[in-house]
């Protein structure tokens, strides 16, 4: 099948969805707000969030179920693009939405660690494709996982029944984390020649970032061994290899690790020891999120166009939620800005 009859329809659609994302004035106004009140309505009266958030009574709302409706719409807006796809583009997307599985799933399992109510969960879900009824319907972990049998969680998470009890949720969601990383790399590495290039070149840093995360966090706050950093590093990155993954897990310090990441591509992660902790998280989606921008302007008709949109739609929702969180603790626009996706 050639790109122009792959691509032009959802490229298409991919735009016009979204020319509906927020503008930089609506940033500038969200910000602004006094409360969260005010902020709900301004989605609701000047953008085009008026129809997602059309239920919520802004005299009468949650912020859980604020996000949660902004989370679903995410997803709804992902599906509508998977009816244009074909073959292993549609796998592809299929899995990208399986993220959103797998963050209900480790919901579910962050509420049996801690005997809450599964009950409550159903509320919280996000994609809608398994039976939640009968997981929230789980006596215990034990139960819980033996309900996903069936499904590729079963065989990852029974092992780890064994682990010793503060371990366990940890390792659980790391296994479910290489899961759909895994799969992504293997749908990825069946696309055309320039799509593979592309899109595992975007695979890659993002893999990259998130090891590099993961190894400062190890070394600095759970003092995990060298051996536990690499065996939970996810493969394939672009710039880090498993060589040099395993020299970066086998740093004496966070100290030595930033000497050897410093004048690195990725040093912007660690250039202000002041702010690291608190904005990595952010540094990293925001690298991200400038790459897709590059991406799109060197872009001819393939995959690119529809990645972009999916990527900026998650980035929004993320800056929505946080902008939410930073109204609701009176934080100074000023300083919203600083924990943003997006540079405003």
């Amino acid at each position: 099948m050639s790109n122009v009859q792959r691509f032009s329809a959802i490229n298409t659609k991919a735009m016009s969805l979204e020319g509906r994302l927020l503008k930089k004035k609506d940033y500038d106004n969200l910000i602004l707000q006094k409360n969260v009140v005010d902020f709900i309505s301004y989605l609701k009266n000047q953008t085009a969030y008026k129809e997602v958030l059309e239920t919520v009574d802004v005299n009468n709302y949650r912020v859980e179920e604020v996000e949660v409706i902004l989370r679903r719409h995410m997803v709804k807006q992902y599906k509508k693009l998977t009816h244009y796809l074909t073959g292993h583009y549609k796998k592809l997307f299929n899995v990208v939405l399986k993220r959103f599985e797998i963050e209900d799933i480790k919901l579910y399992l962050r509420a049996i660690m801690r005997n809450e109510d599964l009950s409550d969960i159903e509320d919280l879900i996000i994609c809608s494709d398994m039976d939640y009824m009968k997981l929230s319907g789980s006596k215990n972990l034990e139960d819980f996982i033996e309900r996903l049998k069936g499904k590729d969680y079963y065989r990852l998470l029974k092992p780890y029944l064994e682990e010793e009890p503060n371990k366990r949720l940890f390792y659980m969601e790391m296994v479910l984390d290489r899961l759909y990383f895994n799969e992504l790399s293997n749908e990825t590495a069946k696309l055309d020649t320039e799509d593979r290039i592309i899109l595992g070149e975007f695979l890659g840093i993002n893999k990259d970032l998130l090891n590099l995360q993961w190894i400062y966090r190890g070394i600095k706050f759970y003092k995990d061994s060298p051996e536990e950093l690499v065996n939970y590093a996810l493969l394939g990155g672009h710039k880090l290899n498993y060589a040099k993954i395993k020299a970066l897990c086998y740093s004496k310090n966070e100290d030595e690790l930033i000497a050897k990441m410093i004048d690195s591509q990725y040093g912007f992660l660690f250039d202000n020891k002041e702010t690291l902790e608190i904005f990595m998280e952010r540094r990293m989606q925001r690298y991200l999120y400038f790459l897709l921008l590059k991406f799109r302007r060197q872009e001819k008709l393939n995959i690119i166009g529809s990645m972009v949109y999916i990527h900026l739609l998650e980035y929004e929702t993320r800056d929505i939620i946080s902008i939410i969180e930073a109204i609701k603790y009176k934080m100074e626009p000023e300083v919203i800005t600083k924990f943003l996706i997006r540079k405003i």
